[in-house]
């Protein structure tokens, strides 16, 4: 009320007055009036000042401004961009918003049209399909990509509202757009690591499954077939434990860009982990996909080069085709890989199909796998020995222990069945350490019962011989079992030696000083570089029994062992020839020079009572004179 005493004091001085006063009636609403104050002559004869007050009721009127400048702070304020424009589509006004996010003033934009934004990005049906929602619905709303005025392309939440006239006709289209382009970003970031490799960038088994759920059910519809392979790479593993993980992982983007290159494009490849891969192929019946097969196997076995090594790999393939092979995802999946398996075990750079009898063979793997983890444990394997001998003097200098599993069930398991499996598993550590603590403590036996010291060979896994605790555990074993160094020989295979040379050369120094004995298994299967052998602090080269075989009939095979026997002598090794089985192959090796012979022409491998005995009858008779033991 001061300021209306005020107006009037003012009124009466002569100064006229508007103002506007809030009113708060006792059992109503506030009100707003707008009140003129100004001086008037009184009526009667008495000359008094007086003033007149008009008002009028503003309230509505009040309350619409409130309203519109509410509505204008909203617009200037929100952090969506707001764009209006009449009903032709023509831009009337936008928001601060709306320019931060584009980067277009309102002076660029006002009389465009909002098309301008996505025109060059849209196909015209996405366009089309926004008008015939507007005229039908009032409203659409979704994604669109855009671009500001510098020409980045951003992507948008997009809400249109056709706004109607007093007449029902459109009279404004209101727009509010949302940057969603980093909310966007991250969400494809999470799928492409949800279903891509983060290596190679190839799909990961999961995407792999999905889109081969979707073709074979495209193909199914057509009656067109579908090929699956998976493939293996098989000396993998040796190269990351020989070389490290980031040559591996050079290796593994390298052969992931061949096989996307020698592919179509309708054709989907993935990596389904470590050194798998698989390759889904439309349309392929079988012949098509044994083709595909032999090329893909040709091109990942050519070299590559990755920090100054020159490495080469094979690999094992295997083949399923829809719907012979499986009439679904799971099951079509499953048999190529099956099929794989076989092919690594027929031997590297194999191609298989699957075939019906592979199931069962499976299954047995798996369970052979569960039950070899308790082998140890269950005392179910055992050593078998083959004697070596001197090819001069026939007697006997040595014997090779050679790991057997007998199984209660199972029976009598072949090393070629569950050695593969052990080093899949992992679990050939075990299984080797508890072999060389076997045999050195069984050659200690005989020694102590009177039996001449001979040479105990044991086999080294290329896990063991990796192991930078091996000679740690070498003269933990010698200490426990009481046997002499030099009357232990560990022998490792000639890709284990060579895989990785300067390793391996400091892991023999190691050996070396502990007193054991050395030799190369399997000697001229490999790719040996005679600079580094010469290097190696070895005893002995074996000769591989597939030389030996058909030594007397081929005339290469004559010719390698030959040349393995000279080289053998010019580095001061001495020379085994294992896998002899007749008279004819004993002579000729003999006549060349090989130092010491092994084979089933004088004994097979036997289980400790039996060797035994042989080696005590024979240590007066020695079997290069006498006939084949049993």
């Amino acid at each position: 009320m001061q300021a209306l005493q005020a107006a009037v004091t003012r009124a009466l001085a002569g100064h006229a007055t508007r103002m506007e006063l809030r009113l708060n009636p006792p059992a109503d609403d506030a009100r707003h009036v707008e009140m003129y104050i100004r001086a008037v002559q009184s009526s009667d004869d008495v000359q008094r000042p007086c003033v007149l007050i008009e008002g009028r009721d503003v309230t509505l009127r009040r309350q619409t401004e409130d309203k519109l400048l509410l509505a204008a702070t909203v617009f200037e304020q929100a952090r969506e961009g707001i764009m209006i424009t009449d009903a032709q589509g023509v831009i009337l006004s936008i928001n601060q918003a709306f320019s931060d996010i584009t980067g277009y003033s309102a002076e660029d934009v006002q009389g465009q049209h909002p098309g301008l934004l996505t025109q060059a990005l849209e196909r015209p049906q996405v366009h089309r399909r926004i008008r015939s929602a507007l005229e039908r619905k009032g409203h659409w709303q979704g994604e669109l990509r855009s671009l500001r005025r510098n020409g980045e392309v951003f992507t948008a939440w997009v809400s249109l509202t056709r706004r109607l006239g007093a007449e029902g006709q459109p009279s404004h289209l209101i727009g509010i757009i949302n940057d969603i382009t980093r909310s966007k970003e991250a969400e494809q970031k999470l799928h492409r690591q949800a279903h891509y490799d983060t290596l190679t960038d190839l799909p990961n088994r999961r995407l792999f499954e999905q889109r081969l759920e979707r073709t074979l059910a495209k193909m199914g519809r057509d009656a067109e077939p579908v090929a699956v392979l998976f493939m293996d790479l098989n000396q993998f593993r040796d190269i990351n434990d020989n070389f490290g993980h980031r040559t591996g992982d050079a290796v593994l983007v390298e052969m992931a860009h061949r096989l996307r290159e020698d592919l179509r494009e309708a054709d989907v490849v993935a990596r389904l982990g470590a050194d798998e891969f698989a390759v889904c192929l439309p349309g392929a019946h079988a012949q098509a996909a044994h083709q595909v097969a032999l090329k893909l196997q040709e091109r990942l076995a050519q070299p590559c080069m990755v920090d100054s090594h020159e490495l080469s790999l094979s690999s094992s393939i295997g083949i399923a085709v829809f719907p012979d092979d499986g009439d679904g995802m799971e099951l079509i999946t499953r048999n190529a890989e099956t099929a794989m398996y076989r092919a690594k075990q027929e031997g590297r750079g194999a191609v298989c199909f699957f075939t019906e009898g592979m199931q069962p063979r499976s299954v047995r793997q798996l369970q052979l796998e569960a039950h070899l983890r308790r082998a140890i444990d269950r005392h179910e394997l055992l050593l078998h020995y083959q004697p070596q001998l001197d090819t001069k003097t026939g007697r006997v200098i040595g014997l090779e222990a050679l790991v057997r599993w007998r199984h209660p069930e199972l029976g009598m398991v072949s090393p070629g069945e569950f050695i593969p499996l052990a080093e899949h598993s992992g679990q050939i550590v075990a299984i080797g350490e508890w072999v060389m603590r076997t045999a050195a403590k069984q050659m200690k036996t005989w020694i102590d019962q009177g039996l001449p010291p001979l040479v105990m060979a044991v086999n080294l896994s290329a896990v063991q011989f990796r192991d930078p605790t091996l000679p740690e555990r070498v003269q933990t074993i010698l200490s426990q079992t009481g046997l002499a160094a030099h009357y232990l020989e560990l022998e490792l295979t000639e890709s284990v030696a060579t895989g990785n040379p300067t390793a391996a050369i400091a892991m023999m120094d190691r050996l070396h000083t502990l007193g054991v004995r050395l030799s190369i298994d399997d000697f001229g299967t490999g790719y040996s570089s005679l600079s580094y052998l010469k290097r190696f602090r070895i005893d002995t080269l074996k000769i591989d029994q597939s030389f030996v075989r058909d030594i007397h009939k081929d005339p290469d095979d004559r010719a390698i062992v030959q040349a393995i026997i000279q080289m053998a002598h010019a580095l001061n090794l001495t020379t085994i020839a294992e896998g002899v089985e007749t008279d004819e192959q004993a002579d000729f090796l003999r006549a060349k020079g090989c130092d010491m012979l092994q084979g089933y022409r004088f004994c097979r491998p036997i289980e400790p009572q039996a060797a035994l005995v042989w080696l005590k009858e024979h240590m007066v008779q020695p079997p290069l004179a006498s006939s084949v033991a049993a």
